[in-house]
C-alpha cells in the first residue's frame, strides 16, 4: 500500500512542486492505492484542494493543520462513515464523497460552511437522514443519485422530499430546484 508520505513524494516529483506550498495536491489514483489517511497530511498548509479520491481509504482522518482546506475529494474509496471532518469544518466548502459506502450523514451537520456536497453512489437509505443537514444552510448544490433512498423514491416524491427538507439547496443532482418544488416539498414534509 502506498503511505500518504510517498504519494506526497510522488506528487512533487510528477509536478515539480513543493507539496507543503500547494493549493491543489493530488494525490488520487495511487497504485498501489492508499488505504489509510494520516497525520501527514497536516504537512500542506497551503492546500485548499486535496484530492484523495480512487484509493481504498476505509476511513476520514489525519485532516488537522490543513487549515485552508476548501475542496476535499473522497471519491470513489471505501469510507463507511463522515466522521475525522471536524478539524476542517470551518473552511471546507465542497466535499465530494461519490461512490463510498456511507449509509448515514452524522458529521455532515458540523461543515457549516459547506456549498458542494457529491455524494452519489452511497448507501443512504433513509430520510431522516436529511434532517442533519439543518445546520448546512450554506448548501447549494446536492448530487444524491444511486443511494437506495434516490433508487425508492426517484420516479415519485424524491426531488420534493429533497426540496422540503433541504429548503435552501438550489440544484439537485445537477437541475436547479424550483420554488414549485419547495413549496411542495414543505407540504410533504409538514405532512
Amino acid at each position: 500500500k502506498t503511505q500518504i508520505k510517498d504519494a506526497i513524494k510522488n506528487f512533487e516529483a510528477k509536478s515539480n512542486l513543493v507539496a507543503a506550498e500547494t493549493e491543489k495536491v493530488l494525490l488520487y489514483g495511487q497504485l498501489p492505492p492508499i488505504a489509510k489517511m494520516d497525520n501527514t497530511l497536516g504537512t500542506l498548509k497551503a492546500c485548499k484542494h486535496l484530492a484523495l479520491s480512487s484509493n481504498t481509504i476505509e476511513k476520514i482522518t489525519g485532516l488537522k493543520g490543513l487549515d485552508s482546506l476548501e475542496v476535499l475529494s473522497l471519491g470513489r474509496n471505501q469510507i463507511k462513515k463522515l466522521d475525522g471532518l471536524d478539524d476542517v469544518a470551518a473552511t471546507l466548502r465542497e466535499l465530494w464523497m461519490s461512490y463510498n459506502l456511507v449509509d448515514k450523514l452524522n458529521g455532515i451537520e458540523k461543515l457549516s460552511n459547506l456549498v458542494v456536497l457529491y455524494m452519489s453512489n452511497n448507501m443512504v437509505a433513509k430520510w431522516s437522514e436529511f434532517d442533519k443537514f439543518k445546520e448546512t444552510t450554506k448548501l447549494e448544490e446536492l448530487l444524491f443519485v444511486g443511494n437506495p433512498i434516490h433508487e425508492a423514491h426517484k420516479d415519485t416524491d424524491y426531488r420534493f422530499q429533497v426540496a422540503g427538507r433541504i429548503p435552501w439547496l438550489k440544484k439537485l443532482d445537477g437541475t436547479p430546484i424550483d420554488d414549485d418544488e419547495r413549496a411542495q416539498g414543505a407540504e410533504i414534509v409538514a405532512g
